[in-house]
This record gives structure tokens, C-alpha cells and sequence, in this order.
């Protein structure tokens, strides 16, 4: 086998019920030598197709494979229709919207709605920023269990503003309020003067969990506004999920 059949097969042996595996479990079930999975494992996770884990010591397929993905299914409608469904929530107000996956710690910006307010502020495609200090971000990770969402956020916590948790025990409780209520907010975190509201979804077919996030100018966030945008997600939320049944 050539290196390309290496990582070929490699690939292969993930699943949805095994998104994770080991370099030992590679080597054994292809019945390789490890250093020569070793080899290919480095080179699939240097191009980022794969993602290592150094507290589990587990490989898992990365953004850039699911990237990738995505351009091969670019007729597959779930990213669409979530687009579709987020312009139409910024046209009312004049608001930006992005839509986000995981990328380890961060987010990634997959796409952008740019609003028509003079003070509307958009990241292009392929912005990255700690998950744990955006909406979206945090509704993304309260899609995880608790052991998840720990080994994908550092500890401690990276100094972003006054706002954002500044550990694990403040993150949780923000956690523990977006589940209870299926509500995320931000108001001055990252950037001063910007709130946003943000929710998150999987991915029917690749389960991948997708976030997205309304942001408008913090001086803007009444409680009419607010709850207008929150209703206008749930909504949002509701119909994709008849949808893709």
C-alpha cells in the first residue's frame, strides 16, 4: 500500500458511531505497522483532514475534511435552507447573520448575511473566534454533554472582556441557562458595542452542529427587539426541523 491507500484506509474506518479512534485501534484494524499509520496520521492532521485530541489521544475527522464535504455535497439543501431562512431574518431588521461550525476550541465562519444597518459589522467566511465568548458559540456548545464541551474549551479560560466567563464554572451556568430556556445571548463580549442572539442545529446528514448567530448594535437591544429576534429563531429552529422530517 502507498502512502494515499494509507490514508485512504484510514478515513474509511470512521463512522457516526465511532468518530473518534486511537492510533493503536487504526494500526489494528487495517493491520498496519504503527509507525507507517503514524506517518499518515501526521500527514492527514498537518492538512487538516484530521484533528487530534491530546487529552483522549483519539483522531477525529477535521474542518478541513468537512470543508470538503460540504463542497461535495454543495447541492445538499440543509445549509440552504438554514441561509435562506437567515437572510430572511436580517431583511427584516437590517441585521447580520453568520452561520458557524466547530473548529476545536473555535468557531468558524461558514457564511456570512451582511445587514443593511450603516453600524452592521460582518466577518468574511473562514473567520475564526473562541467559541465560548459568542452566542452562537455557546449554544453550540451546550449541544455537547459536559465531558464534551470541557476537553473543547481551555482551562483556564483565555482573558477575552470583562463579559465573557472567565472560567469553566461561569460557562457552565451560561450553559445550563441557553439549555433550559433554548435562548443565547451576548452584549458587549467580543466586540463593544455588538449584541447577538444565537441558537445551533445539526446537521441531519452529517451531524455536524451548526451555529447561528444575529448580531446588531448593543444600543438597539430593546426587549422588544430581543424577543422579535428570539421568536424569528425559534421559528426558524421549528420549520427546518418539520422540514427535514
Amino acid at each position: 500500500m502507498g502512502a494515499l491507500d494509507d490514508a485512504i484506509s484510514i478515513l474509511g474506518c470512521y463512522t457516526l458511531e465511532e468518530p473518534a479512534l486511537s492510533q493503536a485501534e487504526l494500526a489494528r484494524r487495517l493491520d498496519r505497522p504503527k509507525a507507517t499509520v503514524h506517518r499518515a496520521l501526521k500527514s492527514l492532521k498537518e492538512s487538516g483532514l484530521l484533528e487530534y485530541d491530546e487529552v483522549s489521544r483519539l483522531y477525529a475527522p477535521g474542518m478541513r475534511l468537512f470543508e470538503l464535504g460540504q463542497i461535495s455535497r454543495s447541492r445538499n439543501h440543509f445549509l440552504d435552507l438554514v441561509y435562506k431562512r437567515v437572510l430572511q431574518i436580517c431583511e427584516i431588521g437590517g441585521h447580520t447573520g453568520y452561520i458557524t461550525a466547530f473548529d476545536g476550541p473555535d468557531l468558524m465562519v461558514l457564511r456570512v448575511v451582511r445587514g443593511s444597518s450603516p453600524m452592521a459589522i460582518a466577518s468574511t467566511p473562514g473567520y475564526k473566534t473562541a467559541a465560548y465568548a459568542t452566542s452562537n458559540g455557546r449554544a453550540m456548545l451546550a449541544m455537547l454533554d459536559d465531558d464534551a464541551w470541557k476537553k473543547r474549551v481551555p482551562e483556564p479560560l483565555p482573558y477575552v472582556s470583562p463579559n465573557v466567563p472567565a472560567n469553566h464554572v461561569e460557562l457552565m451556568e451560561r450553559i445550563g441557562r441557553i439549555r433550559a430556556t433554548g435562548r443565547s445571548y451576548s452584549s458587549n463580549e467580543i466586540l463593544e458595542g455588538v449584541s447577538s442572539q444565537g441558537v445551533a442545529m445539526r446537521d441531519p446528514d452529517t451531524m455536524e452542529i451548526i451555529g447561528v448567530a444575529i448580531s446588531y448594535p448593543a444600543s438597539m437591544g430593546t426587549p422588544e427587539l430581543k424577543e422579535k429576534i428570539a421568536v424569528l429563531l425559534d421559528h426558524m429552529q421549528t420549520d427546518l426541523k418539520r422540514g427535514l422530517e
